[in-house]
């Protein structure tokens, strides 16, 4: 197996740059959808780690149907009465942000769990302002993402000595990006303000390439998903290390790439060779399938989209086995056609049991209904590059995707006063009728945000609260209220 060449990757982060991308949002919803930022900041490292250069740092203004979450306001510092006076509106300040991504599309995006979080926010709020929602995921672009909380991970497993990392005085591991910094000695000065955010993830990013330069350097290596696809399924073995379960543990796996899931979107299945084969190989898919991505067994899958950091075959060694050895065991895994068949049988069986995909009722959750199809992508992007309002309604309507249509109309009608007032009128409505209604809905609602006001003041014993937020948390919600009932 040939070694890795960290320097080959060390060359591409020095000839393409680093920046460094936080988001703070209006919450964290189970339909995440619906969150949106209120404020973002974009760094470009530089020789100065205290004084990179700032791209973005701004706050914007909220449309009356994006709600925030008290606590997130809470946690996050931001007062939305204040919001409300910022030059940039969201729709302004997302596509600020996708015109700086586009120009520079071979920049290496760090985040800290931005595959899980910041990127998918933006993905959703690109989709609602008619900007191409895969716009960071072109294959074409080859644009590099490192989740530096995922490389904090493989760190924590492969080389746990190499920095220092935060346990609560149970033992238990905490990898909040907060406490890694200290832990570390780095300042991680206002915490939950986008631009101290983004100051410390570079600082980490810096810490991770001196110390540990095999896994940083691996991160950017497997950073994207084409980049991923190839480093998991051309390789005879890699390994791999997540902190996984309500214990926190390091689990490191030494895997050999089996078949990607028919039925489940970028999943691929694969076999930890930390197991003897030779105890699973004549198992029937019906035995597979239960096992996979369960605790203690060597089945699981690995996201291809979700910045997964992908380390070298030799590595396994400190997973506590020789090259030699999971060499073997890979092949044996390999060369038995037979097995590999059943695994993928075994996904069969497991999709089977999954509840059938129902296609949602509202444009926000209809993302993955369909793709955007070549012609509307062209309206929406001449849609974007005028301001005019006319051209803007001539474009919409010849726009076919309904999803598109309904964005397009709500654009007009919150960055156009001057719009027609018919389009003005029906806004209104459906801003009304999206924040007063007491059904099951999967954004947050007037008196969805109330209640987190209050679960938030019941919890003041244990949460640090700040009067100011909360004032002005309470007085933004009436303020809503006001405006929408008229």
């Amino acid at each position: 197996m040939q070694a890795f060449n960290w320097q080959e990757y060390k060359e591409i982060l020095g000839s393409r740059g680093i920046i460094g991308l936080d988001l703070e949002t209006t919450g964290i919803n189970k339909n995440i959808e619906y969150e949106r930022p209120t404020s973002a900041a974009i760094l470009e490292a530089n020789n100065n780690l205290n004084n990179p250069e700032i791209i973005i740092n701004d706050k914007c203004r909220l449309p009356y149907h994006v709600l925030p979450d008290a606590g997130a306001l809470n946690i996050t510092n931001i007062n939305p009465m204040q919001l409300m006076e910022e030059p940039l509106s969201l729709f302004e300040l997302t596509s600020k942000i996708a015109s700086y991504l586009k120009e520079y599309p071979e920049k290496i995006i760090a985040t800290y769990n931005g595959a899980s979080y910041d990127l998918i926010i933006l993905r959703h709020s690109f989709f609602s302002s008619l900007i191409n929602p895969y716009l960071l995921s072109n294959a074409s672009d080859d644009r590099i993402h490192i989740d530096l909380y995922n490389v904090a991970q493989a760190i924590y497993c492969f080389e746990p000595t190499s920095i220092a990392f935060h346990k609560d005085v149970t033992g238990k591991l905490i990898l909040k990006q907060e406490l890694l910094a200290i832990a570390n000695g780095i300042d991680p000065g206002d915490a939950h303000a986008a631009l101290d955010d983004v100051k410390v993830l570079l600082k980490l990013a810096k810490l991770f390439e001196q110390n540990t330069p095999r896994i940083f350097f691996s991160a950017i290596a497997s950073g994207n998903k084409k980049r991923a696809i190839n480093l998991m399924t051309k390789q005879l073995f890699f390994n791999y290390g997540e902190v996984k379960y309500k214990e926190r543990l390091a689990v490191k796996r030494t895997p050999t790439f089996i078949c990607e899931d028919p039925s489940y979107s970028n999943n691929l299945v694969h076999f930890d060779l930390a197991y003897d084969p030779i105890d699973y190989v004549f198992m029937t898919a019906e035995e597979i399938a239960p096992k996979i991505n369960r605790k203690g067994s060597p089945f699981f899958t690995i996201k291809s989209n979700k910045s997964p950091v992908i380390l070298p075959g030799e590595l396994c060694e400190k997973n506590g086995l020789s090259l030699d050895e999971a060499s073997k065991r890979a092949e044996m895994v390999q060369d038995n056609q037979g097995f590999k068949e059943n695994v993928l049988m075994a996904c069969d069986i497991n999709s089977r049991k999954r509840p059938e995909w129902q296609n949602p009722d509202f444009s926000e959750s209809q993302i993955y209904s369909h793709f955007i199809d070549n012609s509307d992508r062209l309206l929406s992007d001449a849609f974007l590059q005028t301001n005019n309002v006319e051209k803007r309604i001539e474009i919409m309507q010849q726009i076919n995707d309904p999803r598109l249509i309904d964005f397009a109309k709500r654009i007009l009608a919150s960055e156009h006063p001057n719009c027609e007032p018919k389009i003005i009128m029906n806004f209104q409505e459906f801003e009304a009728e999206r924040l007063l209604t007491e059904d099951e809905v999967p954004w947050r609602t007037l008196s969805d945000a109330r209640r987190s006001l209050e679960g938030l003041e019941s919890k003041e014993k244990k949460v640090k609260l700040n009067p100011d937020i909360l004032s002005a948390t309470k007085n933004y919600y009436n303020l809503v209220e006001e405006e929408i009932r008229k």
